[in-house]
């Protein structure tokens, strides 16, 4: 079976490089997009949670291609404190979903090794799970000295550095000098690095202070998962929280039967 592996610098712009190198190795299979943000998931995680993020350290990318099946595989460097596993964090939490997107692109996701030598992530696809119903798009959000301010789905990198564009714009003549300058330089200088960073797969970052007040910015690429199949499914928790009553008077509402 054709594998090709390669070694990756422990970097974190390095992860965009894996991701291009995985593209193009790639380039002629249905699997493509799909493990390309594979790569992305797993080489962040080896660089944030393993010996691979230290200095002079490096991670290992290994593809292996049949007509069929993908296995694609990343090994870190060890010294983690837990094997890598599939977590299911709180709707608020802004980390730990990385291998659970992992897993539902997969057929299989593997995980062997130990702390002190290294784990390898393995993810198998088969052509049959090509066509996941995933839609790659791009995920913004605004936030405001820590707090998240508002978001926006994007389908494309223009659209997506649109709505910070249309964003700055709304508030620029509120800005003190400083910011209003800061505004300014990205709107003239710093749209076009920051379209070019979106389509290699980078995410981009735009942070404005007026006096107090910190805004930031943050666009990057996510791959939307479609919606269950309701029937004969398990719904979320969340769901259980809310009684037939208060759904049909949600529904009436939205509808102008309450008159509202």
């Amino acid at each position: 079976m054709p594998t090709y592996s390669r070694t990756f610098p422990g970097l974190m712009e390095q992860v965009g490089h894996a991701r291009r190198w995985t593209r193009d190795i790639l380039s002629d299979n249905a699997h493509a997009d799909d493990a390309a943000l594979i790569v992305t998931e797993l080489g962040t995680n080896a660089l944030l949670h393993s010996a691979s993020g230290n200095e002079g350290a490096v991670f290992y990318l290994t593809i292996t291609r049949t007509p069929e099946t993908v296995w694609i595989s990343v090994t870190d460097a060890g010294g983690t404190r837990t094997t890598p596993h599939v977590e299911h964090p709180d709707e608020n939490e802004t980390h730990g979903r990385g291998l659970a997107l992992v897993s539902a692109l997969t057929q299989r996701l593997h995980v062997h090794g130990n702390d002190e030598y290294g784990h390898t992530v393995t993810a198998e696809l088969h052509a049959a799970s090509a066509n996941t119903g995933l839609l790659h798009g791009y995920w913004c959000e605004c936030t405001v000295n820590g707090g998240k301010l508002g978001s926006f789905d994007a389908t494309d990198p223009e659209q997506a550095l649109r709505w910070v564009r249309t964003s700055l714009m709304m508030i620029a003549t509120s800005l003190d000098e400083d910011a209003y300058r800061q505004a300014q330089n990205w709107t003239s200088d710093g749209q076009l690095p920051a379209l070019r960073a979106l389509h290699d797969g980078n995410s981009e970052t735009v942070t404005i202070k007026h006096e107090t007040t910190e805004i930031t910015w943050t666009t990057r690429p996510v791959s939307f998962l479609p919606l269950a199949n309701r029937q004969g499914a398990i719904l979320p928790t969340c769901a259980e929280q809310h009684s037939t009553t208060q759904l049909d008077g949600l529904s009436r509402q939205a509808s102008g039967e309450t008159g509202l």
